[in-house]
């Protein structure tokens, strides 16, 4: 988890263009760090995740801010929004490295790397003309702990035809005044190719599938033509479920 503390100069460097020139109106850059975690280390792991935001919290520490998100296989996703980029040149843990004794500071971030033999760091693109969410944002919903993320990996040249047919999704949501609502990510520098992730949130995945049975009810045969030309432009397809983990983020007060 060493490349959670300082993220690396030239994804900064390229970078640049990327999130500066976004309009924040339409859309929100986000810092994706992915740890897969190997089965024996997982509850290691999770113990001193919340030891660290133990410690953020205990100094108060206001440079870093994660939601945290697991899934089945066993990945941990700290999810962190990019405002500018003096943020991706920030040490986050600097102050909380001066705050703590220093060898308990070390064995917090050794115990992480004995935990996996890899991890990632992307930039994702949260998508708010896409997104059907009348409700808010889905990444730290409370009540709505159960994530169901649906990757659509899309070629390049198809990526513009996709996105009319993402907003034909969301007009029919809105016109029927669905109850399955999402939100849109796009992938961005560094993600392990071209795709479109949808995000849906529900308080359990039977509460999901409760929703999900409701409105395609409600959409008639609507959804599945849409479904298909979205599949007829799409290499492959991954689903993953998870959770929104309250107790492994840390957003400073």
């Amino acid at each position: 988890m060493r490349s959670f503390i300082n993220f690396i100069p030239f994804l900064i460097i390229s970078l640049t263009v990327t999130v500066t020139a976004q309009d924040e109106n339409k859309s929100q850059a986000y810092w994706i760090h992915e740890d897969p975690v190997y089965p024996a280390m997982v509850l290691d792991y999770e113990e001193t995740c919340k030891e660290l935001v133990l410690n953020c919290n205990k100094y108060n520490i206001q440079e870093a801010n994660w939601v945290t998100i697991s899934t089945d296989d066993l990945k941990y996703y700290f999810i962190s929004a990019i405002e500018k980029m003096g943020d991706l040149d920030k040490s986050r843990f600097a102050n909380l490295q001066e705050n703590m004794n220093i060898d308990d500071f070390n064995n917090i971030f050794d115990t992480f790397d004995n935990c996996y033999d890899t991890h990632y760091d992307y930039i994702i693109h949260l998508d708010h003309e896409l997104s059907y969410k009348p409700d808010g944002n889905h990444l730290s919903q409370e009540d709505m702990s159960y994530r169901k993320m649906e990757y659509y990996y899309i070629t390049p040249q198809n990526f513009n035809t996709a996105i009319e047919i993402l907003n034909e999704f969301k007009k029919l949501y809105s016109n029927k005044n669905s109850q399955e609502h999402y939100s849109i990510f796009r992938s961005g520098f560094g993600s392990e190719g071209d795709y479109i992730m949808v995000l849906f949130s529900a308080k359990s995945a039977e509460d999901f599938e409760r929703v999900r049975e409701e409105s395609n009810k409600n959409f008639g045969p609507e959804r599945d033509v849409l479904y298909k030309k979205l599949l007829g432009i799409t290499n492959r397809v991954e689903t993953l479920n998870g959770f929104y983990r309250l107790d492994l983020s840390y957003i400073p007060k």
